[in-house]
């Protein structure tokens, strides 16, 4: 990509079409706006030839394309935005009473598997309006992969579907969500993340992040197999770490630790911006801590990143914050900072113990 593409060099092979040759030559003595990068990048930033370009290289390709030079980062930036329009424009459609869709962006992260991965994002960031208030409100989409056969043409299969969920709160209410860290024997995770609760409370004037994932391990989404459905409206319900329903008797430390063998103490790691409140204990043969901590200084949590796996913040009480949601089913998502305003609650249950495997 470094070379430089002289386009009157170009010999006329046999089976070559005329016409394309021609445009190709055409379109190397033009001077579009954007494109002052020099020899190397005349043709390939022709505006009718981006969209093809970006989709043949859709993926870890196209991300060193991002890298080759300022111009063709933005170039190709920009092209990305043209080819998500249609997603932007049909979320604006159905849900643009309740959520105000303020911007858009491509994201894309390494996916942390035996060989590196990549995942390519669109990610709509939307202002939560007063419509539903103290209710559970459901975003959903279908897609579909694209997969070339051996035809060339487009093979389409059964599309898949994609939800967040997520309930609204009264503007500038405390909200109150849980965390679990799993560090038991037997568990396996090296990511060692916390999950954290799948469905987010948000207030009113929040913004909130609905990554339309577009590119993973299993291929290419077709962007135009993408179809928001209507929005879903439930009743407010409690949130409940899923462990509670396992454990029923707790105890402070000094009368746990008396019929435990694990070496136990209270998780007052992350002062003095998340106080801690109290902790108890339950479980047989794996322990479990329920700490309740609060937002209280505003900053950066230092102990987070380390301990907990992802990053958290504390903002102050009347902020907005943005808040990333996670698709519905899964324990993680996209690996993302996490915002706090001061008067926050936090559940945090950390599971240690059992047998090796």
């Amino acid at each position: 990509m470094q070379h430089s593409y002289k386009v009157d060099q170009i010999k006329e092979k046999p089976g070559t079409n005329p016409k394309f040759a021609a445009w190709l030559k055409k379109a190397s003595g033009r001077d579009p706006g954007i494109c002052k990068g020099g020899e190397n990048s005349m043709v390939f930033m022709e505006a009718n030839l981006l969209p093809i370009i970006s989709s043949f290289l859709f993926g870890g390709a196209l991300i060193r394309c991002f890298e080759v030079c300022p111009l063709w980062f933005v170039v190709y930036y920009k092209t990305l935005d043209q080819i998500f329009a249609k997603i932007d424009q049909g979320f604006k459609t159905y849900y643009g009473h309740s959520l105000h869709l303020e911007y858009a962006r491509t994201d894309w992260s390494p996916v942390h598997v035996a060989e590196a991965g990549i995942r390519i994002d669109r990610i709509l960031i939307a202002r939560v309006t007063n419509l539903h208030v103290n209710r559970c409100t459901k975003v959903s989409y279908s897609f579909g992969y694209k997969d070339g056969s051996a035809s060339g043409e487009p093979f389409y299969k059964e599309p898949y579907e994609c939800a967040f969920k997520f309930d609204t709160l009264a503007k500038g209410r405390a909200r109150s969500f849980w965390i679990h860290k799993d560090i038991c024997r037997f568990h396996g995770d090296e990511t060692r993340v916390a999950a954290t609760q799948n469905i987010t409370p948000v207030c009113v004037n929040d913004r909130i992040e609905i990554a339309v994932n577009l590119f993973n391990a299993m291929g290419l989404v077709d962007v135009h197999q993408v179809r928001w459905h209507p929005l879903e409206v439930f009743p407010l319900q409690e949130r409940e770490c899923p462990i509670e329903q396992e454990l029923f008797d707790w105890y402070d430390l000094d009368s746990f630790q008396s019929q435990s063998v694990e070496r136990l103490q209270i998780p007052d790691f992350f002062s003095p911006q998340l106080v801690h409140s109290s902790t108890e204990y339950a479980g047989i043969d794996v322990a479990v801590s329920r700490t309740r901590l609060y937002a209280e200084t505003q900053g950066i949590v230092p102990q987070a990143d380390r301990i907990l796996g992802s990053r958290f913040e504390v903002l102050p009480s009347g902020s907005p914050i943005i808040l990333p949601l996670k698709r519905v089913g899964l324990q993680h998502d996209r690996f993302t900072k996490i915002q706090l305003r001061q008067g926050d609650h936090i559940r945090l249950y950390i599971s240690q113990g059992g047998k090796m495997t």
